[in-house]
């Protein structure tokens, strides 16, 4: 896994759920706070063509980038699954 990006606000409790499931994995991450940056903000929507958050970014070593709409902590398991065994 090359990078973890997540967009987030400091308000948002699904937010808060899905970076501390990263922190207890000790992945590492990327924090976007959509609230404090605008162009953050207009990045989000352009890959997702929604303000929802938090959506996570993973992007694997082949540079593929997987989107984690919500908090699924289910769904990122599967990706860091497939990164290992793939």
């Amino acid at each position: 896994m090359k990078k973890i990006i997540i967009y987030s606000a400091s308000w948002c409790p699904w937010c808060r759920k899905m970076k501390e499931f990263l922190n207890k994995l000790n992945l590492e991450y990327e924090e976007r706070d959509v609230d404090q940056n605008l162009e953050w903000r207009n990045e989000l929507f352009q890959k997702t063509g929604q303000m929802g958050i938090p959506v996570t970014i993973v992007i694997d070593n082949n540079d593929k980038e997987h989107l984690i709409i919500g908090y699924d902590p289910a769904s990122l398991m599967e990706i860091i699954s497939q990164e290992k065994n793939g």
